[in-house]
């Protein structure tokens, strides 16, 4: 394996390590992601990253190899964030009934990045409408398919019998040429690659907010119809949801975050 590097990053405090694992642990990709008591560790090919966080010192410590020391911090910032300055948003936040008592039980929780854009695009087209633990195992088929998560390796898989809906695989199969093709640029700014998205099929309005919300794009994304986020908030419908939400502007990406993750 490539030489190691150790080094660490300062976090912005309050950091609720354990709810951030926590976070991610029900979302892991299997044969490449996993989360001990080391903390987090992302392996791939000659790609290793390890994340653990020393709360006496408030730092993360970063073990990597395969990586730059600037691609290793730019990984581990997008995926944990950890100089999130959240004091202003739960202010504002925590005068809503609904959000007050997350905010209390965890504060500093953040909406959480992901390892690549292209990843989390193909989880999030492998998720919809199924249960977190159904999409995990799907992503573990696909992974078998293709060996990594590349727009190139998912365009040359067989992605017959996945077991998900035609529709689903040819979304699937369309994003990563356009993406492998260079029509489809992941790194372009929010508005204009949410248009983009909106013409690419699969891609419908809470697709695109929750990718908004995951990527840090768009800090008042808000996929109103979210069963979760009707549950957690208590309400029947898509337009009450939007009605209450009103309060929670400019910030109902971290409000929505809250209602998915923090029990109140």
């Amino acid at each position: 394996m490539a030489d190691t590097l150790r080094f660490a990053l300062a976090v912005r405090q309050p950091f609720p390590w354990p709810a951030l694992l926590g976070y991610f642990e029900s979302r892991l990709i299997e044969g490449f992601e996993t989360i001990d008591a080391a903390g987090y560790t992302r392996c791939e090919r000659a790609l290793r990253l390890q994340v653990g966080y020393d709360a006496a010192d408030g730092r993360l410590d970063v073990v990597a190899a395969g990586l730059s020391r600037s691609e290793a911090e730019a990984r581990v910032v997008q995926l944990f964030r950890p100089q999130h300055d959240g004091r202003v948003i739960e202010a504002a936040l925590a005068r809503s009934p609904a959000l007050a008592a997350r905010i209390a039980a965890c504060p500093g929780f953040r909406p959480l990045g992901c390892w690549s854009a292209f990843e989390l695009c193909i989880r999030t087209l492998i998720g919809q409408q199924v249960t977190v633990a159904a999409a995990r195992t799907l992503l573990k088929r696909l992974i078998a398919r293709c060996g990594e998560l590349t727009p190139a390796a998912v365009v040359r898989a067989d992605l017959e019998q996945l077991g998900m809906p035609g529709k689903r695989v040819a979304a699937i199969r369309g994003f990563a040429a356009a993406v492998a093709d260079g029509d489809l640029a992941l790194d372009q700014p929010w508005t204009r690659l949410e248009a983009r998205l909106a013409r690419q099929p699969g891609f419908g309005p809470w697709t695109r907010a929750y990718l908004a919300i995951r990527l840090g794009r768009n800090d008042d994304a808000f996929p109103d119809t979210d069963i979760g986020l009707l549950r957690a908030a208590g309400v029947a419908t898509p337009r009450e949801l939007r009605e209450l939400a009103e309060a929670w502007r400019p910030y109902r990406g971290h409000a929505a975050t809250l209602l998915w993750a923090v029990a109140p």
